[in-house]
């Protein structure tokens, strides 16, 4: 045996001790589970009474305007005055309107004279014309004059309507009875077209307005609208029932806040318009389910979930859930989630679905 032969065996032995060492080494342990904390899901009712302060006002109220502009020189009326249909409220200057109508007036009386005159000359053509003594073209050319004479005057005189009508529209009258609820104008100011001037009620129909947090408008559609008792805020004794006519479809930018108009059919003469008033409405309890909010995570597509823990295999599932309303520190959830589920609600970021989970002590879990 020779010495390179004695090397080459010793190699390989070595080579192969290598391989079976390599081969009984233990496999890496498993991942170690996620540490969270959870708590166990109690439903509860949902009390949904809801009472806010409103004020009454006018379901029909209109702003009224002069339907051209000009000085204000007369105000009739005040704030709180009764007024009629027709009534005479305000005026305007109507120096200009008044010559214009003088004008047009004086364009009807010249545009009749041309028309008896282009008569007259129609009139003896056609006579002349019978008896041979003049041509049918000076004929043809009276009675041309006399029909643009006749055309000029119908003109003239759909002028003069219009100018009358200008001057009729620097007077402000009332479109129907009721109560004047403010005003915008005074005697001297210069107003453009359509600009507010009064502002006119009808206090027949009376309805209750209240401003309502975006927590409390969510209502399930317009035939679980509830009955809403209505009370004067200085005269707890004065009571009426309405009911939810109209629901503002946009929040106030300002106040994020909702508009709900309340239809008062039998208010009582003590509503007067700007009175203030208590709503109280009471919708039927629902059961809901109260969660902190760190609980609460968000789908791919923006949706509201929770991430719920199987028992006793200790994995989770991410679980679509409704969110009734938003408080501070914690939300409402209608549905999703069952009486007893186990809920994480810290870690939630952490967490993928089917992940083993180590539930913290001391959780409520």
């Amino acid at each position: 045996m020779s010495w390179s032969s004695g090397v080459g065996s010793s190699r390989s032995a070595i080579v192969a001790g290598l391989l079976l060492l390599g081969c009984e080494q233990p496999a890496p342990p498993p991942a170690e589970a996620t540490l969270i904390r959870a708590l166990p899901v109690q439903v509860s009712q949902f009390d949904r009474t809801a009472a806010l302060t409103g004020e009454i006002q006018a379901r029909h109220e209109s702003n009224l305007g002069f339907r051209v502009s000009g000085k204000v020189v007369e105000r009739l009326v005040d704030v709180g005055q009764t007024v009629t249909s027709g009534q005479l409220l305000a005026r305007l200057d109507n120096q200009d309107q008044t010559n214009a109508v003088r004008s047009a007036e004086s364009d009807v009386a010249a545009a009749q004279a041309a028309v008896e005159q282009s008569r007259t000359q129609e009139e003896r053509q056609r006579s002349l014309l019978a008896n041979g003594f003049t041509t049918r073209v000076q004929y043809d050319n009276a009675q041309k004059r006399f029909q643009q004479a006749q055309a000029e005057l119908n003109s003239a005189e759909a002028q003069l309507g219009s100018a009358r009508d200008t001057l009729s529209y620097t007077e402000l009258r009332a479109d129907r009875d009721g109560v004047i609820t403010a005003k915008a104008a005074e005697p001297g100011q210069v107003v453009a077209v359509g600009q507010t001037v009064l502002r006119l009620a009808d206090p027949n129909e009376r309805e209750a307005v209240f401003q309502v947090p975006g927590a409390s408008i969510r209502l399930e559609g317009r035939e679980g609208l509830p009955p809403v008792e209505v009370r004067l805020v200085n005269d707890a004794k004065t009571v009426t029932e309405g009911t939810i006519r109209e629901v503002s479809p946009g929040v106030d930018p300002v106040t994020r806040t909702y508009t709900v108009k309340v239809s008062l059919p039998n208010a009582p003469d003590a509503f007067l318009l700007g009175s203030s008033v208590v709503g109280r409405a009471k919708l039927p309890a629902r059961p809901v389910v109260n969660l902190p909010s760190s609980a609460l995570f968000q789908t791919g597509n923006g949706e509201p979930a929770v991430w719920v823990v199987a028992r006793p295999a200790d994995t989770v599932s991410l679980r679509p859930v409704s969110v009734l309303q938003y408080d501070t520190g914690t939300v409402t959830v209608s549905s999703g989630l069952n009486d007893g589920d186990l809920v994480v609600v810290g870690g939630v970021q952490k967490l993928r679905p089917d992940q083993k989970v180590t539930i913290k002590q001391g959780s409520g879990a």
